[in-house]
């Protein structure tokens, strides 16, 4: 489609261990369009942040990367081309900014050499000051010569934001970016992605596996299990008109926000051994609609509308 910015198709990474091979991710494709917020929601383990660190061309060496297609403003994402792009025109926020700034140099210091490394034009110091105002840290001439330990959590998370967005990137992945805050700091940091989203028109990818946030704040949602995609559709579409039975029960198994005393019902089991993933659908040890063929065969996306697709094989008219 001529309006994404991302497009990924086909994906697989494997990943080498002592144990042997990690089938992390198994045939994912999405695409993000400008100015729109994907949400990613899952599971620990599904694959959500892997499929983003393939993007950034940051699995490692042990990490193999084969997709169809992988482009950027209709670009190919070669590995040389991703070193251009990686902080100035994609950009990441990290689950856990305390092991992601460096103890012992000051934020301000830190921001600059970003700003360097791309070839800011114009005043660096400025631009550190104005970006730290940006997100909340303040006064920011005296508070960027502090150290990451001089902050609290959410500061530090504001400061990794401040980080991502300081060359304006087009596109944002948000990997977990309120995960360990408390829920006031969340909604800070929740509105501050909003803002920043508003004012540059750019292109976020979130994710979570809290449902809540992607409700508030995503258009369109992947739902992913054990290293593929089981639904995906916009936020309305999955809320409303889930199919997957995994997707249903991540719903059945949240808090509602309406003040209902509904019982939560939680997914029995536990995710598949991604060193030997199942012949078939990678939910069949945990589905309550599960029938022979998902042992043996994956199914074909079912398509319910333009936005709205799910892989399952009770979708599958004979």
């Amino acid at each position: 489609m001529n309006d994404e910015i991302l497009r990924v198709e086909n994906l697989h990474i494997t990943f080498t261990t002592s144990a042997g091979e990690v089938k992390a991710l198994n045939g994912v494709s999405f695409g993000v369009k400008r100015g729109e917020v994907l949400g990613i929601a899952g599971e620990s383990g599904s694959g959500k942040s892997t499929a983003m660190l393939s993007v950034m061309g940051l699995t490692g060496e042990y990490g193999h990367v084969h997709a169809d297609k992988m482009t950027f403003m209709g670009e190919e994402l070669t590995p040389e081309r991703v070193k251009v792009l990686r902080g100035k025109n994609i950009s990441m926020i990290f689950q856990d900014p305390m092991t992601s700034l460096n103890p012992v140099l000051s934020v301000g210091y830190q921001l600059e050499e970003a700003l360097k490394r791309h070839h800011w034009e114009g005043s660096i110091r400025e631009r550190v000051i104005d970006i730290l105002t940006k997100v909340g840290i303040v006064p920011a001439e005296q508070r960027m010569r502090d150290y990451p330990h001089e902050f609290s959590g959410g500061q530090r998370q504001r400061i990794m934001t401040a980080m991502s967005i300081a060359c304006n990137p087009e596109l944002l992945i948000a990997d977990e970016p309120t995960t360990a805050l408390d829920v006031t700091v969340q909604a800070q940091i929740l509105k501050l992605l909003r803002e920043l989203r508003s004012s540059s028109g750019m292109s976020m990818i979130l994710i979570t596996h809290d449902l809540g946030v992607i409700a508030g704040e995503a258009d369109r949602v992947i739902v992913m299990y054990g290293g593929k995609i089981m639904e995906e559709g916009t936020v309305r579409e999955i809320f409303n008109e889930a199919h997957h039975p995994y997707t249903v029960g991540l719903l059945r198994s949240v808090p509602k926000a309406d003040g209902s005393h509904e019982r939560l019902i939680p997914i029995e089991g536990q995710p598949p051994d991604l060193l030997n993933p199942p012949k078939g659908c990678p939910f069949v040890k945990r589905c309550p609609k599960a029938m022979k063929i998902c042992l043996s065969q994956q199914p074909e996306p079912s398509t319910l509308s333009e936005t709205h697709k799910y892989s399952c094989w009770l979708g599958v008219k004979n």
